[in-house]
């Protein structure tokens, strides 16, 4: 399908989507080439169109030395390339864990894409919606590569609201920086976050939804759920506030996708298997999964099939829940000896309950303290927002805790 017609099917499905298209989006389709006249051919006898190596039964030939290392796995799924999108059980599993999640009356999600890790979804995303003047609303403070991705890369505006209060989330914060933006306009949601630890409660969440679906748009609301599910408060919701969202965006004036992973979900991190979905069912999904199938063409041009075969094995694994489980317990031991250690200590902190960090406000420069720390032997993430120090107690165990906190406090403590 050409540029224009794909853009004709999403300004009729989702007029949201289509008038947040980047210059570069607008243009993005995917070409009739070798992967759609390969799959054409697929039944034929004799197909000559693809030029990947099979052996006389018409399946992959690894090598010896590379069949060894993955032998439990399907030699196809693994050494074959992957279809653009990803494996198709993969994406279908990964559909039936979010839809595990949804809200009552949440709008059907479109068909996961696979991508080459979470940042590689941020930055397709921004490929199709963030362009030269685009406004792009991020946290502050945030992951420092957001600022890589949709402005130096794609060239956006960047604008930030305040992620965090001394009680929370700061909603107040957010509504004002939310009805700033004028539209087309990107707003970037992580949570649980990162480099802060946090997760909103229902209320605070509740509060967020409104705020951004009270905006005339259009806005494309991108959730950055890399930490998805990793929620150590048990008073507050585990999953995405995409599901939230989904139960009420109004597809006139909100676009809202989300990036996830087996990064962090599967603790997978050097698979680099991530996942694009969007509340964007029917012909509005299948054009922006053309666009995404076009961006990724030209970048990577399909996610490695050896570490999707890997994710679809662990999901059919009855033993992973039990294993994922066991790790979650173990991080939210540390989390709570953090908690503690630190409130004990009397070292100020921002509200932390979930992912792996926890953020503490720097009285000086963070730079000049991260720097004083590695040479008391703690090595600590100096953010410029606040200015603040990120701990990421994923890397500690949870014996470490303790003299941790003696360190910090030395020059930390009120």
């Amino acid at each position: 399908m050409s540029a224009a017609a794909l853009n004709a099917r999403l300004a009729a499905e989702h007029p949201a989507a289509a008038r947040c298209l980047s210059p570069l989006g607008a243009r993005l389709y995917f070409p009739r080439g070798i992967p759609v006249q390969a799959k054409e051919a697929a039944a034929c006898a004799y197909n000559a169109t693809i030029g990947q190596l099979r052996g006389p039964d018409g399946h992959a030939a690894p090598l010896d030395a590379l069949r060894r290392l993955v032998p439990a796995l399907d030699a196809d799924q693994s050494f074959l390339y992957a279809p653009q999108g990803g494996l198709p059980n993969l994406r279908d599993r990964w559909a039936a864990r979010l839809a595990e999640r949804a809200s009552p009356g949440s709008a059907p999600l479109s068909r996961p894409f696979v991508t080459s890790g979470i940042t590689h979804g941020l930055s397709l995303l921004a490929d199709l919606f963030v362009g030269p003047g685009t406004e792009v609303l991020l946290p502050s403070p945030c992951w420092d590569n957001y600022a890589q991705v949709f402005g130096t890369r794609s060239g956006g505006i960047l604008r930030s609201y305040s992620a965090l209060s001394p009680e929370g989330f700061s909603v107040e914060g957010f509504a004002a920086a939310v009805g700033a933006l004028r539209g087309p306009a990107v707003v970037v949601l992580n949570f649980p976050s990162n480099p802060g630890g946090y997760a909103p409660s229902a209320a605070e969440a509740d509060q967020l939804v409104a705020v951004l679906t009270a905006h005339p748009g259009p806005l494309v609301v991108l959730c950055d759920d890399a930490y998805q599910g990793m929620v150590w408060d048990a008073e507050r919701p585990p999953h995405s506030v995409m599901h939230r969202l989904a139960a009420v965006a109004d597809p006139e004036r909100l676009l809202v996708v989300s990036t996830d992973g087996a990064t962090k979900e599967l603790f997978y991190f050097g698979g680099r298997v991530g996942f694009v979905t969007a509340v964007l069912p029917g012909g509005g999904g299948a054009a922006l999964e053309e666009k995404l199938t076009a961006a990724i063409r030209v970048s990577v041009s399909s996610v490695s099939g050896t570490a999707q075969a890997i994710v679809l094995a662990a999901l059919d694994d009855l033993a992973l829940l039990a294993q994922r489980e066991a790790l979650h317990a173990d991080l939210a031991a540390r989390w709570a000896r953090l908690r503690d250690g630190l409130e004990a200590a009397g070292v100020p902190a921002w509200p932390f309950n979930a992912a792996f960090f926890a953020l503490l406000p720097a009285p000086t420069d963070a730079e000049e303290l991260r720097h004083a720390f590695l040479k008391d032997g703690l090595g600590l993430v100096s953010a410029a927002a606040g200015p603040n120090l990120r701990l990421s107690y994923a890397s500690l165990q949870l014996d470490d805790i303790d003299p941790v906190v003696e360190i910090l406090a030395k020059r930390l403590a009120r």
